[in-house]
């Protein structure tokens, strides 16, 4: 396997017509920060990998208009540190900070802020990318009133690599949040979720929300996190409001700090990498298995009873509004995360849940996720695949599932 990392986007062009005339398939990647899941083990080893790291340039920044442009190779970290300077940021919440931000995009990261906020797909409105013919294509436009057409853009999202090499993006920005806060309680059970749906009902507007649940011998001990902001008369009314939804148990702390003995809440580092300092903390084992749980509503998430999850090396932590939960079994074994894989499809197994691997042993794959791997609209972006790439030199498990599998 070798590893082509272009200085320019012609040069990754001209890469990729020689990778068609033979054909010849290859991996993209960004900076690896993602686990490269596999539809079968093995099946990718002998493939080139194509690498836009070096593709870091800022096309434009306008900060009157709200936004910016810039080419796939940048970290989400580097770019929040650009548009700081004008006291802006991008409102997503990146798994990682060192992720690119075609990486971002291919993966479509989500987190604390989807749903309050928005995610990726509510900041996009231009996007650069190289199809299966070699050619570069251009959709979406530099400001928001200019954005026609068919929505290439979000069809990018989650592509994983399998539609086109993404090489460059255009967002809408916002300011900074004014005075950043959190509120946080310690619960000995998931009796947060009533407070969670009372919040959802009264539809506050609020930053993020976030619950931990760090491995225990014990019943689990959880800590939700909630954050707001505004000026100070905006953040007493959220204040005096959540208190009365969560019975005047939350405590305030300063976003973006951490208390040692609350563990990590997202504070500002949603916006840089949300998960890294929990791998930190945690000194998660580097195989360990990282399982994220996308459910269809934020609804179906009341009758799940997560305490019943138990396991001396189980981490949780759970974004209720955005319905996504990420369980992390600080465990190397593959027949160990297996087992624990399966106890959560048999979870999960009646709900319209997917899941998606952030970390895993090399061993395991995407057809060890059986049918909660695929999404919804699995066959038609099959379709879509092979009518964008023809020749098939774009890798991406994901497309190359069998046709038959189970959830068992």
């Amino acid at each position: 396997m070798t590893t082509f990392t272009p200085a320019s986007i012609e040069e990754a062009q001209t890469w990729l017509q020689q990778r068609l005339e033979q054909p010849k398939p290859f991996q993209i990647r960004g900076n690896q920060t993602h686990f490269q899941a596999k539809a079968i083990p093995s099946s990718a080893e002998s493939e080139d990998v194509l690498s836009l790291s070096k593709l870091t340039a800022t096309n434009f920044f306008d900060p009157d208009d709200m936004v910016v442009g810039i080419e796939a190779g940048m970290s989400i970290s580097k770019l929040q540190e650009i548009l700081a300077e004008k006291k802006m940021v991008l409102p997503v919440n990146p798994w990682f900070g060192n992720s690119t931000l075609g990486g971002l995009l291919a993966c479509n990261d989500i987190g604390p802020n989807r749903l309050m906020m928005g995610g990726l797909r509510d900041c996009i409105i231009g996007i650069e990318y190289l199809n299966g013919r070699a050619e570069r294509v251009h959709a979406g436009g530099k400001v928001v009133k200019n954005v026609t057409g068919y929505d290439l853009c979000r069809m990018m999202l989650g592509s994983l690599g399998g539609l086109g090499v993404i090489t460059a993006a255009n967002f809408k920005v916002i300011p900074q949040p004014v005075e950043p806060h959190g509120l946080y309680s310690r619960f000995r059970d998931t009796s947060w979720l009533l407070g969670v749906t009372a919040l959802q009902e009264a539809r506050l507007p609020i930053d993020w929300i976030q619950a931990l649940a760090p491995a225990t011998t014990g019943e689990p001990d959880w800590i939700l996190g909630i954050g707001i902001s505004g000026n100070p008369e905006r953040q007493a009314r959220l204040e005096k409001e959540l208190q009365s939804l969560f019975q005047n148990q939350l405590k305030s702390i300063a976003d973006g700090k951490t208390n040692r003995s609350l563990g990590y809440l997202p504070g500002t580092d949603r916006y840089t990498g949300w998960l890294e300092g929990l791998r930190k903390k945690w000194k998660l084992l580097p195989n360990h298995l990282h399982v994220m749980v996308l459910l269809n509503t934020r609804d179906a998430l009341q009758p799940i009873r997560l305490e019943a999850l138990q396991h001396n090396e189980l981490y949780q932590v759970i974004h209720p509004i955005g319905a996504d939960l990420h369980f992390l079994l600080d465990v190397e074994d593959p027949s160990e995360q297996l087992d624990f894989l399966q106890e959560l499809k048999n979870r999960f197994r009646r709900t319209d849940a997917k899941m998606v691997f952030g970390n895993a042993h090399p061993d395991l794959s995407l057809q060890d996720l059986g049918e909660f791997g695929r999404s919804t609209a699995y066959s038609f972006t099959q379709r879509l695949q092979r009518h964008l790439d023809p020749a098939g030199v774009f890798h991406a498990p994901f497309y190359q599932l069998p046709q038959a599998m189970n959830a068992s």
